[in-house]
């Protein structure tokens, strides 16, 4: 399986690698910022209906709609390198879909089992709430991935472009997704800065749920980016 010479090129437009990152984050700043706290809660940051959390469901729910396209295009032979790396991609996203909204839970309100109760510290149907192992640790290695990813191994790529022929190449996206991967670096990252030096002001409320939407966009950018290199396969 060979690449045109296109294949990496991340001709996404730039409204959506550029812009829209840039306007979400202004809009959540500014809304955070002025809007009275319990409108904000009641609207963006509720933890069950609000417009974040249901961005966390939304979002992932259509990467993993593309996951699973790009598993099935006949320029991806079952069980390859990129097989198992776009797999893996999809069943993060139907993992965090579905975790984010309980599993329908938060639109459908149906009652949690005693049972379950027990073991999940929210008493919701989901498992993120049960151990860090389901939760944490996962976001800290998606974070991770996001900073190399998105940050370390494209600005390496452009200083050495002899890197793009690797094989594996194709897993690395082009510099479109840096703003992606910076903002949602530098939501998070103001609030720790803030809380080393004991300062209360924050510039986003919960920061932790802005910086979970643009983990959710990344990915998506992500395999959008990955399908168009498919396409371009031959």
């Amino acid at each position: 399986m060979t690449s045109s010479e296109n294949t990496f090129e991340d001709n996404l437009p730039k409204w959506m690698w550029l812009w829209l990152p840039i306007i979400l984050a202004l809009l959540l700043l500014l809304t955070g910022l002025l809007l009275p706290g319990q409108v904000y809660n009641d609207w963006i940051g509720n933890e069950r209906t609000g417009i974040l959390e249901t961005s966390h469901a939304i979002i992932p729910a259509i990467s993993f709609l593309l996951a699973v396209r790009i598993m099935l295009h006949t320029n991806v032979p079952t069980f390859s390198f990129l097989w198992f790396w776009i797999l893996l991609a999809a069943l993060g996203s139907f993992y965090m879909s579905g975790e984010e909204a309980s599993w329908g839970q938060h639109w459908f309100q149906w009652d949690t089992s005693a049972e379950w109760s027990k073991v999940n510290d929210q008493g919701e149907t989901n498992f993120h709430n049960t151990s860090s192992w389901l939760d944490q640790k996962p976001r800290t290695i998606l974070e991770i991935g996001i900073i190399i990813g998105g940050i370390v191994l494209p600005l390496i790529f452009r200083r050495q472009p002899n890197l793009r022929n690797h094989p594996k190449a194709i897993i690395v996206p082009t510099l479109v997704l840096l703003p992606t991967a910076v903002i949602a670096e530098t939501t998070r990252m103001t609030e720790r800065l803030l809380a080393a030096l004991d300062v209360p002001f924050r510039f986003f409320q919960r920061a932790s749920e802005v910086q979970e939407l643009f983990f959710a966009l990344f990915v998506l950018f992500y395999l959008i980016i990955i399908l168009k290199r498919v396409r371009k396969l031959n």
